[in-house]
C-alpha cells in the first residue's frame, strides 16, 4: 500500500522498498545532564534576559590547559517552550557525548534560548524570527526580489533583509561566554529552522567574530551581498537541507541561491532528496503537522552517518564531527 500523501506530501518521492520512521537513531536527552543552565542578564530591553545551556569539556574529564573550539548553536521555534529539551533541538546534544568529543578533541557547546512565550492561537511568539524592523531589501538582486514579491509565504518574505531582534544580545553573550571559559578556540555558529534565520544576521552583523558556520534547514534566504562576503572571507560553512522540507521550503530558501553556494570552495552542501534517519528509513515526524524532512538536525546529531558507518554525506566522509575538527583546530598547544 502506498503511503498517504497528505500524511507524507513526499510519498511520490519514495522508492520501492524505502521504509517511513519517526525514529532518529538515538535516545533524546541522554547527555542533557552534561549542560550546565547559566542566566545572561538583559542588555536590551526588548529581548530580557536570556537563560543558556553550557557543556565545558573540561568538566568532563578533557585537560584545561588546551584550547577548545566553541560551538554556539541556536533551536528552532517553538523549542525555547521545550526548556533544556531545546538543546537536543538546537542539534548540539550528541556532540556532548564521549565518543562525538574524542573525534572533536573536545569543544565547548553554547545553547542559548529565546524568550518564547505561547500566543492565544497556540503558535510560538518572540521566536529568534522576530525582526527588530522591517526587512530592507538593499542587499538582494533585482532578480531575488522579483522572486520575493512571488513568495506564498508572507511571514518568510516579511524577514528578507531584517535583522533579528536578539542579535545584538547574542553577540554580547557569544562574547562574555567565551570570556569565561579557561581556553576558547575558533567559534563555530550553528542554527537550525528559526535559529538558521538568526545565524545568518548574526553573520552579516559580526562575520569576524565566526570562524566556520553550519546551517540546518534555515527559515531565510539571504541577500546576494551577504553571501559574496561570506565567500570572499572564505568562511568554512556546511549547509543542510532536504528538498522536501515541509516547513522551510528549498525553493525559496536554497535554490535562489544554488548555483552561487556550488561554486563556493568554501561551502559543502548536503541537500538530500529525501532526509533519512541512522536506520535508513525516510524520516517523518508527525507532530500535528508532518515535519520530519524539516528535522534535518536529527541526521546532524547522527554525524551525517547510517548505523552501519556509511556516509548520509559522500562529501563528507568523516560526518560531522570530522568537518568541525579540520576547520576548528586552533593550531595552539596551551592557554596558560
Amino acid at each position: 500500500m502506498k503511503p498517504d500523501p497528505k500524511l507524507y506530501p513526499w510519498a511520490d518521492r519514495l522508492a520501492p522498498g524505502m521504509t517511513i520512521g519517526s525514529d532518529p537513531g538515538y535516545p533524546v536527552g541522554e547527555y542533557l545532564n552534561l549542560f550546565e543552565e547559566r542566566t545572561f542578564p538583559a542588555i536590551d530591553p526588548a529581548v530580557g534576559d536570556l537563560t543558556c545551556y553550557v557543556y565545558d569539556p573540561t568538566r568532563h574529564g578533557m585537560p584545561a590547559d588546551r584550547p577548545y573550539p566553541v560551538l554556539f548553536a541556536l533551536h528552532g521555534a517553538g523549542n525555547a517552550l521545550a526548556g533544556k529539551l531545546a538543546v537536543n533541538y538546537s542539534g548540539m546534544e550528541r556532540f556532548a557525548s564521549p565518543d562525538y568529543q574524542q573525534k572533536l578533541g573536545g569543544a565547548y557547546i553554547v545553547c542559548p534560548l529565546a524568550n518564547e512565550y505561547r500566543g492565544e492561537d497556540g503558535s510560538s511568539r518572540n521566536t529568534w524570527m522576530t525582526p527588530r524592523a522591517p526587512g530592507n531589501m538593499d542587499g538582494y538582486s533585482p532578480a531575488l526580489r522579483r522572486l520575493a514579491e512571488g513568495m506564498g509565504n508572507t511571514r518568510l518574505r516579511a524577514l528578507l533583509g531584517a535583522e533579528s531582534v536578539y542579535t545584538v544580545t547574542l553577540l554580547a553573550l557569544l562574547r562574555e561566554v567565551r570570556s569565561s571559559f579557561n581556553c576558547p578556540g575558533k567559534t563555530l555558529l550553528a542554527g537550525t529552522s528559526a535559529g538558521g534565520y538568526a545565524a545568518w544576521t548574526l553573520l552579516e552583523a559580526a562575520p569576524e567574530l565566526f570562524d566556520a558556520a553550519l546551517l540546518m534547514a534555515p527559515a531565510y534566504l539571504p541577500p546576494d551581498t551577504l553571501v559574496e562576503k561570506l565567500a570572499a572571507q572564505g568562511l568554512p560553512m556546511l549547509l543542510c537541507h532536504g528538498r522536501h522540507d515541509e516547513l522551510v521550503p528549498f525553493a525559496w530558501t536554497v535554490e535562489p541561491h544554488l548555483l552561487r553556494y556550488r561554486a563556493m570552495p568554501n561551502l559543502t552542501l548536503y541537500l538530500p532528496e529525501l532526509v533519512m534517519n541512522r536506520d535508513g528509513s525516510v524520516a517523518s515526524n508527525l507532530s500535528g503537522i508532518q515535519m520530519g524532512q524539516h528535522c534535518i538536525n536529527n541526521a546532524v546529531q547522527n554525524d551525517l552517518r547510517f548505523a552501519d558507518g556509511t556516509p548520509m554525506c559522500a562529501l563528507l566522509p568523516e560526518g560531522v564531527t570530522g568537518w568541525m575538527r579540520r576547520h576548528l583546530q586552533s593550531g595552539k598547544e596551551c592557554c596558560l
